[in-house]
């Protein structure tokens, strides 16, 4: 008798556990990736450190999100430059926003080459695309596709 109860309670403890992840993942808002600026950090004889700002906003009323990465590729004037990881943690708290900050190497060769005179001039045309990864309960893929105005 004793086993039947115990094997009851386990199953309850599992159903309602199953019951509460599947409400939070279908009330679940994805973050908003916005763009908070592009600076020159560093120039280099061959390439420049370019400073990459995103904002990230958790719209979620009671859950504070969690990025763990972000993969992006950077675009000037409609050419690519390369991609970029932002690997650090950074927690969101519920209705928050945080700016998240990343290096980005800028060669100045090939395609890039034509674009460093008007990085320099600040008639950039900037776009930036990805992936970032987050959530509570495990990993959900949140793309996002950031143009801002010149």
């Amino acid at each position: 008798m004793r086993k039947i109860v115990v094997a009851s309670v386990v199953v309850i403890v599992v159903l309602a556990a199953l019951g509460v992840g599947l409400w939070i993942t279908r009330h679940i808002e994805p973050l908003q990736v916005s763009f908070d600026g592009v600076s020159v950090k560093s120039i280099g004889l061959t390439s420049a450190t370019l400073n990459i700002r995103l904002k990230i906003y958790n719209p979620n009323t009671m859950i504070t999100a969690t990025l763990l990465r972000a993969d992006y590729d950077l675009y000037g004037n409609n050419i690519h430059l390369g991609n970029g990881v932002i690997p650090q943690r950074v927690d969101i708290p519920a209705g928050g926003t945080r700016t998240v900050a990343t290096d980005f190497d800028l060669s100045y060769s090939g395609a890039a080459r034509g674009l460093w005179s008007a990085l320099k001039e600040g008639g950039v045309s900037w776009r930036i695309t990805g992936t970032v990864f987050d959530t509570p309960i495990g990993t959900i893929n949140v793309p996002f596709d950031i143009q801002p105005p010149v």
